[in-house]
């Protein structure tokens, strides 16, 4: 980008509070007086905190995964967006207009931008609103949802809509706005499987519920058949197609309305459609949320364990429900969640129950939900029994393997206690139990270090802990960045070749090239504007910035400043440079070494490996300052 890009990049990045933004999709906690905020990590399957963001610096990094970024990173990777899309989205956050030099479409992207796609799917939910509330032809909608006793700012706070039975609708309504190619990347219409053109998909004459992401933007749709309309070869749910606005897995209806109140109380109830949902949050009941027509996801799980609460899922009391709650349970135990199953009496879903039902009476309800374990449990007794030694290993062993399944659970209070209740039901000593269920989790842990060999280590790669050199390139680093001001002092002795770790030496040459080009010091807020939001060096400035804190290093150089030293250095400084600066003299001595019997035994002129010394050793220097240094 142009400086006056990168302005605008750093005025978005002023006006963006990154623990807002990364509450909204992970719950944090504030550390330290608010100098850091912790919670579950986004990106690998965490079971402590171990996930960071520290305001001051307006970055975040997770100390397991190794996963780092500042606010424009964290929207990349979590809406899966190039880094333009994510600097229009924050812009967008800020009240700040993009420039339109700074636009997808002027920056040679082609395609419909995530913002356009976004402000079209608006316009399109918009649209349906307006026609359920005023068109002849939405009548049968209207008593519909009048017969569901929805009321009217029910409809209104919802944004429920009606798509007439005309199948080019969209298109009309959107000639001389929009073209059919931006229709269909916003998912409103679709190419025609054989021929030329677009056609409608599957709303017309539907009830519309639109569909928000976490951050409250409409970016999709769900649509329900009326009674007595045409529903011959229809399904009753029809949903969006994923676009680069919808990823239906790990998506919750509503949670943009239910996160709040899932914070507050530390607790959610999954349901299962979205007149559920809608009952639940006009009955009051504000901390429910749906899956869109899908059984729950390791995403969805995922998800829901970064707000650490309860999870209650709500399911009808009917064979399919059962089914679906038992196939759910396993999807969140392997997370250690404190996931209750709870099943509507009489077959009724939430919706129904709350028709004829106070919201008090369907809480109580809540109440009463069975833990995971035990809801397993009844749900095995259905298919055996405990009245015969088979019937009673069968049982053990199922329950077993479903708690094998959670490492989350292993050597915890909790699966002690579920252990014991299960040994007592099926009548078998719980030595004996306890003796499978390792065997079963050494079965699972060989499972897991097979897959593990296949992951790169995050903790020390890159690192070399063992070497002095390595150490000392750390060091400097740490000084760089706990003391920006030193760079001036390090410019006259190091250059980029004397590091060797190459981590290191990406934020080496970020450092002195801030200073040698643009004469500014390594403050935070330069290297985030100059490492273009790249994760690796953001983490690795945590990394560093971390362990100056922790060594003192800011405190080491204030203090070694008041000592005597030749040079006028920080002595502190001046012995992390004596030790990288002796390096170089080795190095540069056993290239020339080299050289001279090269030249020795070389009887006509430089032969090839001769003229590789010299380039290797002119190369050397290149990468060295130029000048000796005076440090001896």
């Amino acid at each position: 980008m142009q400086e006056s890009g990168d302005d605008f990049k750093e005025q978005v990045r002023s006006n963006t509070s990154l623990v807002d933004l990364v509450s909204e999709t992970v719950s944090l906690k504030p550390m330290h007086g608010g100098r850091q905020y912790t919670g579950l990590c986004p990106f690998h399957p965490d079971h402590n905190p171990s996930f960071f963001v520290y305001p001051d610096r307006q970055t975040y990094r997770c100390w397991v995964c190794d996963e780092g970024g500042d606010c424009f990173r964290w929207i990349m990777e979590i809406e899966k967006v190039s880094f333009v899309e994510a600097l229009e989205s924050l812009a967008r956050r800020a009240s700040m207009e993009m420039p339109r030099r700074l636009t997808r479409r002027s920056s040679g992207e082609s395609g419909t931008g995530r913002t356009e796609t976004l402000d079209i799917v608006e316009w399109a939910a918009a649209l349906m609103h307006q026609t359920l509330r005023t068109s002849p032809a939405a009548r049968n909608a209207r008593d519909y949802l009048a017969h569901r006793q929805l009321a009217p700012e029910t409809v209104r706070n919802f944004r429920l809509g009606y798509h007439p039975q005309n199948r080019y609708w969209f298109q009309e309504q959107a000639r001389d706005r929009y073209t059919d190619e931006q229709l269909a990347a916003a998912g409103l219409i679709v190419k025609r499987d054989n021929g030329p053109g677009y056609r409608s998909l599957d709303l017309s004459d539907r009830l519309i519920f639109p569909i928000a992401d976490e951050r409250g933007r409409i970016v999709a749709f769900g649509g329900r058949v009326l009674p007595g309309g045409n529903t011959e070869g229809r399904g009753k749910y029809w949903n969006s197609q994923e676009s680069s606005i919808f990823q239906k897995r790990r998506m919750m209806y509503s949670f943009d309305r239910a996160r709040d109140t899932i914070r507050r109380q530390q607790r959610v109830l999954i349901v299962e459609g979205y007149m559920d949902c809608i009952a639940c949050h006009q009955a009051g009941i504000e901390n429910a949320v749906a899956t869109l027509g899908t059984a729950l996801t390791e995403e969805h799980v995922r998800f829901l364990r970064r707000f650490e609460a309860q999870v209650v899922l709500v399911y009808d009391s009917d064979d399919a429900g059962q089914r679906a709650a038992e196939r759910s349970i396993s999807n969140f135990l392997s997370w250690d969640l404190d996931l209750r199953i709870l099943n509507v009496p009489s077959g009724k879903d939430p919706a129904d129950y709350l028709q004829e039902h106070s919201a008090a009476e369907f809480l109580q309800l809540v109440e009463t939900a069975s833990e995971a374990w035990e809801y397993k449990f009844a749900a095995i007794l259905q298919r055996t029994e405990l009245s015969s030694i088979a019937g009673r290993q069968q049982t053990l062993e199922q329950m077993l393997e479903f708690l094998a399944a959670a490492p989350g659970l292993k050597g915890t209070a909790r699966e002690d206690m579920i252990l014991r209740e299960v040994c007592r039901k099926v009548e078998v000593d719980e030595r004996t139990g306890r003796q499978r269920l390792s065997e079963l989790r050494g079965q699972e842990d060989r499972r897991q270090k097979l897959r593990g060999n296949q992951v790169v280590q995050s903790d020390e790669s890159g690192r070399l802990g063992s070497s002095a050199f390595d150490k000392a390139e750390r060091e400097l680093l740490e000084i760089l960045l706990a003391c920006p001001e030193s760079v001036e002092t390090t410019c006259l002795h190091i250059g980029p070749g004397d590091f060797e770790n190459p981590r290191y030496r990406r934020l080496l040459e970020l450092c002195l090239g801030l200073w040698n080009e643009e004469g500014k010091h390594a403050e935070i807020g330069t290297l985030l504007a100059a490492s273009d939001s790249d994760s690796e060096i953001i983490s690795l400035i945590n990394d560093i910035l971390d362990s100056a804190e922790s060594r003192g290093t800011r405190r080491l150089m204030q203090e070694s400043a008041e000592t005597d030293s030749e040079q006028n250095i920080p002595v502190h400084l001046e012995r992390v440079l004596l030790v990288l600066l002796g390096r170089r003299d080795r190095k540069l001595g056993q290239l020339s070494a080299a050289l001279r019997n090269e030249q020795k035994s070389s009887e006509s002129g430089l032969d090839e490996q001769t003229k590789n010394r010299l380039r290797d050793l002119q190369q050397f220097r290149r990468e060295q300052m130029g000048n000796p240094s005076r440090l001896k």
